[in-house]
């Protein structure tokens, strides 16, 4: 069974939005280097294949001249889904899975169009897929997860761990990878329950592997795409500098457990105290909170210019009200998305609220400046019951239908 390693690289942008720093030294090493070293450590891969875009060619040649990998020229626009995963992902580094709308991990860095041609090309039947920002991908785990793979490829054409971003990356079987690419479909897909097609969870088929406690309940990103988990590989480095599965699970449970990072990656901020559904029985409102705000912009501007300190930093606008009822919203939005430092603006931006003051001009402004999630707070799917919840006293004050309507005006203007 021929099985190949395969890894995008982009030397200008990651997947995630953010700067590459594959051309980035580690001890001396640039990353890219020290990702394809780790993946000719296992023993199962035949070649290791760099897929980089046509005018990247000859730097990531040079870059990776002495390596064995082969560097592999693609001519071809972005997946349809790139931006989509891109704004889910942001709100869930840290894990493999568990992004919104049921993105992984794998999403990021794992091109079944581009990894189809490569198949067909070179005759392979099945492919590794990592991120190319992985220095410390384990070949030991990796082993055993394609050992695994040749098992069990006759029931399940995909193997895959529990691990923490940038440890592991999965095995696809040809078939799969082609299918799924005619399909236009990405690689978390296949992990999403779907109501239509109920089957147990992938995790507890044989496509999962098994793998250490000490690194399946350890949290942690460890691809070098952020400025935190560029910082935190550098850190594990100091300490272990060739580690294995289990010491990079310990050492990253030890930081859970002792670290305080120096900026929260993710902070709320509350616009004002005034909302549609001030008695609302699902959340404190109305009198069960002190009266507080409008913000003014220029305050919520300040908070975000220590945020971006770090390009991974994330701003939900929410509290205890609901911020489409600031009297000035299209401005704090412009104020967040004008802070600059070193030509980045803030990572990730989302607005919860009830739905109930969503206007065209909230949903011009939302989309002028690019939030990426909208958070609406529905807390029922019936007319009664949403009636009874947000407006207890008069529950034909709250109307459900209104609200859906808003957001579907929402989604046809985007």
């Amino acid at each position: 069974m021929k099985i190949i390693a395969t890894l995008q690289a982009d030397l200008e942008t990651t997947p995630l939005g953010t700067r590459s720093r594959l051309t980035d030294e580690l001890a001396g090493v640039p990353i890219l280097q020290r990702t394809v070293d780790r993946l000719s450590a296992v023993k199962n891969i035949e070649t290791v294949y760099v897929l980089c875009s046509v005018k990247q060619r000859d730097a990531c040649t040079k870059l990776l001249d002495g390596t064995g990998a082969v560097v592999q020229p693609y001519d071809a626009p972005p997946p349809p889904w790139a931006s989509l995963v891109q704004a889910a992902r942001k709100w869930s580094l840290d894990g493999w899975r568990g992004g919104i709308g049921g993105t992984t991990h794998f999403d990021e860095f794992t091109d079944l169009r581009l990894i189809d041609g490569l198949i067909q090309d070179v005759g392979a039947d099945a492919a590794l897929s990592v991120p190319a920002a992985a220095p410390l991908i384990d070949p030991g785990l990796t082993d055993r997860m394609i050992d695994q793979y040749r098992t069990t490829a006759e029931e399940n054409r995909m193997t895959f761990t529990q691990a923490p971003p940038g440890i592991a990356g999965l095995v696809l079987a040809a078939t799969l990878v082609h299918e799924s690419a005619e399909k236009g479909i990405p690689i978390g897909w296949l992990f999403n329950y779907k109501p239509d097609q109920p089957q147990r969870d992938l995790i507890f088929q044989p496509c999962c592997m098994e793998i250490p406690v000490e690194l399946r309940y350890s949290i942690g990103r460890l691809v070098a795409d952020t400025d935190r988990s560029t910082q935190r590989i550098a850190d594990l480095l100091r300490e272990h500098p060739r580690p294995d599965a289990i010491a990079i699970g310990r050492w990253l449970a030890d930081r859970e457990t002792h670290s305080v990072e120096p900026m929260p990656r993710e902070v709320e901020i509350e616009l004002t105290t005034d909302d549609p559904y001030p008695d609302s029985l699902m959340r404190p409102r109305g009198s069960q909170v002190t009266s507080r705000g409008p913000i003014d912009p220029g305050v919520v501007a300040k908070v975000v210019e220590e945020l971006v300190r770090f390009d991974d930093s994330l701003v939900v606008l929410g509290g205890f009200g609901d911020p489409l009822r600031h009297p000035r919203f299209r401005e704090v939005l412009a104020a967040i998305r004008s802070v600059r430092r070193n030509g980045r603006g803030l990572y990730g931006l989302a607005v919860r609220t009830s739905g109930v003051d969503l206007t065209d001009d909230h949903m011009d402004a939302l989309i002028e400046h690019e939030v990426d999630v909208l958070n609406v707070t529905l807390d029922a799917w019936t007319a009664d019951l949403y009636g009874q919840l947000q407006s207890p006293g008069d529950p034909l004050l709250a109307s459900l239908e209104s609200v859906r309507a808003r957001v579907d005006r929402l989604l046809a203007l985007q």
